[in-house]
């Protein structure tokens, strides 16, 4: 283990084994670019790979943990191999990129090198690098919009999800929002099954659903994108509802709408090919907050002081570039 400045380096032999494990690409799943390459030199490679760390390897950097020994701070296991461009922005901004974050990062790259090296293919285009998940939102209440409001000045609310099933933090994740009360009776709520492909792979084949466990739930169901298939469920009375995508492309976010029962617990699936049954599925509670009058910052009009005196034929004193008399001296 190597010490410079108070720093717990890794040794060459670390930093050589972490490149190794992830097939030499980054291990941001949103990035998995090469990190070696060759240099116009025919003895010569090129590198723009770095060993990060995921506790800092000194007090004051980004997640240092006072718990670890020196050995365990330039051991493999602090370590993420990462191209330097992600290497600087998770040190960068450390309360986004957690320590929890970076070792899951590292486990999917570790994994996708093993999958790579059994069943080799074009880097970057299969299931192996696609990182898809299922964020499930429950919308039960919304205030009233009187017709004060509604043909008033613009609106806002303000708005906040409680996690029901989380098993990690999410990252960069969209979150879609219902504009208005659903469209069903007392008593039932908007639950959005949005399916996103937060990696650089092609997700093929993807199943996902809800069910109620038995229980008669559904009003109905809306789906705003011709690729969702609803494949079994879903209509009046329907305690269930499954959804089949053929494929889902990197940064591409795939929702399902249905207006359900307020009062009954659920549970939602994800399934792909490549994992099958996924534990990437996220329930969040939303709370939309009663409706406040926005007041834009240039609500007021900017006003300019007017000279006392100003030639007719000198520039006008608001700025505009326009002679006194052809502007505010009409």
């Amino acid at each position: 283990m190597g010490s410079t400045a108070n720093r717990d380096e890794f040794p060459s032999q670390v930093k050589e084994v972490l490149a190794k494990r992830v097939g030499t690409l980054c291990s941001n799943p949103q990035c998995c670019t090469p990190t070696y390459g060759p240099n116009i030199e025919p003895t010569k490679g090129l590198s723009k790979g770095a060993a990060a760390h995921v506790a800092a390897a000194a007090p004051g950097g980004p997640r240092f943990d006072a718990a670890m020994t020196p050995e365990q701070r330039g051991g493999i296991d602090n370590g993420i191999w990462l191209c330097r461009s992600c290497a600087d922005l998770i040190d960068k901004d450390p309360l986004r990129f957690t320590s929890e974050i970076l070792r899951r990062w590292k486990n999917l790259a570790e994994e996708r090198a093993r999958k790579a090296l059994e069943r080799p293919r074009i880097v970057n285009v299969g299931d192996d690098f696609a990182d898809t998940l299922l964020l499930v939102t429950i919308h039960k209440e919304y205030p009233a919009f009187p017709e004060s409001v509604l043909r008033g000045p613009r609106r806002r609310r303000k708005v906040t999800w409680r996690a029901i099933q989380a098993h990690r933090e999410l990252l960069d994740v969209d979150v879609p929002i219902v504009a208005g009360p659903p469209p069903g009776p007392p008593g039932y709520g908007t639950v959005l099954l949005s399916c996103q492909n937060q990696g650089p792979g092609v997700q093929q084949f993807v199943k996902f659903g809800i069910s109620f466990r038995g229980q008669s739930a559904i009003h109905r169901v809306e789906i705003k994108n011709e690729r969702v298939l609803l494949s079994e469920g879903g209509q009046l009375g329907s305690s269930f509802a499954s959804f089949i995508l053929r494929e889902i492309l990197p940064g591409e976010v795939m929702t399902a709408y249905l207006v359900a029962r307020n009062d009954l617990p659920f549970d939602a699936s994800l399934w792909t090919q490549n994992v099958g049954d996924s534990p990437e599925v996220f329930v969040y509670d939303v709370t939309i907050g009663e409706e406040e009058v926005v007041t834009p910052s240039n609500s007021q009009p900017t006003t300019h002081p007017q000279p006392s005196k100003i030639g007719r034929n000198e520039p006008c004193y608001c700025g505009s570039g326009k002679k006194f008399k052809r502007c505010h001296g009409v």
